[in-house]
């Protein structure tokens, strides 16, 4: 994928010569400028260009981030202080649709992505002829370009959301078209005019979450307002992934915290009380085990449990209003209203 640079200069698409969607590219950087510019370089390189590419760079500065900016003068860049992942996605989107009123799709990536030519036709070109499909992503691999990162996301019945094929040799065995449970927020395709009724509080993300599972939350939020994730394996990219098994340790306390703790967030915003009460022996025996591994490896995730509870008022009024969305929207009485804690 590295071996011949595109031009960080890509000709605007023209409506008239082709049938597929606009779309915009947002960015999250947060201190990756070597990962950015591989980033920046392949999103200008795409056989459908883009009409805009902003950059959320956190706390961006020095010498590094100038020469970049130079090179890629044509993306707007906003510097801002660490927000977070979610805030500053939805700082991308707000951007974007406010730049470009008729705007139909927004590609959002993370700064380790590098995506292959054709990623965005060949998602955009099933997405537009699947209404339903309000989030969409391709086939995600790992550095050597053979090990899949991300097929889509699955919920277990333990209800902690799993990449699809992660860490599995790619031969062949997510290479359909399908609809599945989420996708990676590291490259997520969004229907804009579907944000409106996604969004709680304003919020497409939520920005209570800080940065991790801010994707899956949304993905299940998705699912109870009845919208869909489509799966696209022809459209590939790399992401290189900060956050790995192997490197666990590598990743700082707080960030771990966050991680830890949104896992319980996104399960009091999403999970029904009838699907809590079937998968209840699920859950306890993955907490359980959850609890043993922060005791004995990894202490300092602990007062995780106390941030959760601590963020529990937010949470619980977004739930209300969720659950208060999804009878409105389809009458269904199984989602009834939630008691008071």
């Amino acid at each position: 994928m590295r071996s011949t640079p595109p031009s960080t200069e890509a000709a605007r698409p023209n409506p008239s010569a082709g049938v597929l969607p606009c779309y915009a590219v947002g960015i999250v950087n947060y201190r990756t400028y070597a990962e950015l510019e591989r980033a920046l370089r392949s999103v200008a390189g795409q056989s459908w260009p883009a009409v805009e590419t902003v950059v959320a760079d956190l706390e961006g500065g020095g010498s590094l981030a100038e020469r970049i900016r130079g090179d890629f003068s044509s993306a707007r860049w906003e510097v801002l202080p660490n927000v977070g992942y979610a805030a500053a996605s939805n700082r991308c989107l707000e951007w974007l649709s406010q730049a470009h009123p008729g705007l139909e799709f927004v590609l959002l990536l993370n700064a380790d992505v590098e995506l292959e030519p054709d990623f965005a036709s060949a998602l955009l070109s099933e997405m537009k002829n699947a209404s339903e499909a309000v989030l969409g992503t391709g086939k995600l691999l790992r550095d050597d370009a053979r090990t899949l990162d991300s097929t889509g996301i699955v919920l277990p019945r333990n209800r902690r959301p799993r990449d699809r094929g992660s860490e599995q040799r790619d031969v062949g065995q997510y290479d359909r078209v399908e609809f599945v449970w989420g996708v990676s927020g590291a490259a997520l395709m969004l229907r804009l005019d579907c944000l409106g009724e996604l969004a709680i509080e304003g919020e497409v993300f939520d920005e209570d979450f800080f940065m991790y599972h801010e994707d899956t939350d949304l993905a299940w939020r998705a699912q109870n307002l009845g919208m869909r994730a489509l799966y696209v394996p022809t459209a590939r990219a790399i992401h290189q992934r900060g956050w790995k098994r192997s490197s666990r340790f590598e990743r700082p306390v707080a960030l771990r915290r966050h991680s830890f703790k949104n896992h319980y967030l996104e399960i009091a915003k999403n999970e029904s009380l009838t699907a809590f009460v079937v998968n209840l022996p699920y859950s306890v025996c993955w907490e359980v085990a959850r609890l043993g591994y922060a005791l004995f490896r990894d202490r300092a995730v602990l007062p995780a449990y106390r941030d959760a509870w601590r963020t529990r008022a937010p949470i619980w009024r977004k739930r209300k209003l969720l659950r208060q969305r999804m009878r409105e929207q389809t009458g269904d009485s199984s989602a009834r209203r939630v008691d008071a804690a």
